[in-house]
């Protein structure tokens, strides 16, 4: 979903109308709101994906990534895992014995944060809805006594909806030993 469908989300959820002058005016403020909720879910959830990256001369460079890449979990060449080790940067990787290949790469991201109404979020469709709540609460808690109430439920449903997705989520990779001898 873009920015611009999450904020009339939002504001249906508030009763507030959705025309292109109410989206303007709310837009700053709830797409901070949206931007705590995704580091909020990141900072839970740690998402993580695969994607291939050419080798070449030995290095693969994470900037070529589609995701701003927190950390490398595992590398595969042709479905067998493969040693690798951090380059002169945090931006290559460098695999010893491997000088012009493909890796699947399976690492942990961060989502980029929402600076413009046309922005794609780049989380789980799932998780939207999670985002759309926590921003309602956040803009209902500057209000009147009744609002603040209704503020405080749809944030204690977030923070149980946010945990038992921690629990569900698959990890990345099964936990094991991986010894090169």
């Amino acid at each position: 979903m873009t920015g611009q469908t999450l904020i009339e989300l939002i504001l249906r959820r508030l009763d507030r109308p959705t025309d292109s002058a109410t989206v303007a005016l709310y837009r700053e403020r709830l797409l901070g709101y949206l931007n705590e909720a995704i580091l909020d879910l990141t900072a839970a959830l740690r998402p993580w994906r695969r994607d291939v990256l050419p080798v070449i001369g030995g290095q693969a460079y994470l900037s070529s990534l589609p995701r701003t890449c927190l950390k490398v979990l595992t590398a595969r060449v042709n479905g067998a895992r493969r040693l690798f080790y951090y380059g002169s940067s945090q931006e290559s990787i460098v695999f010893p014995g491997i000088e012009n290949d493909i890796v699947e790469i399976t690492y942990r991201y961060q989502p980029a944060l929402l600076e413009g109404l046309t922005d794609e979020v780049q989380l789980p469709e799932e998780l939207q809805e999670l985002l759309v709540g926590y921003a309602a609460a956040r803009e209902r808690s500057r209000f009147d006594a009744a609002s603040q109430n209704a503020a405080r439920l749809e944030l204690a449903l977030y923070r149980e909806l946010k945990g038992e997705l921690g629990r569900t989520q698959p990890p990345a990779e099964p936990p094991r030993i991986y010894h090169t001898y």
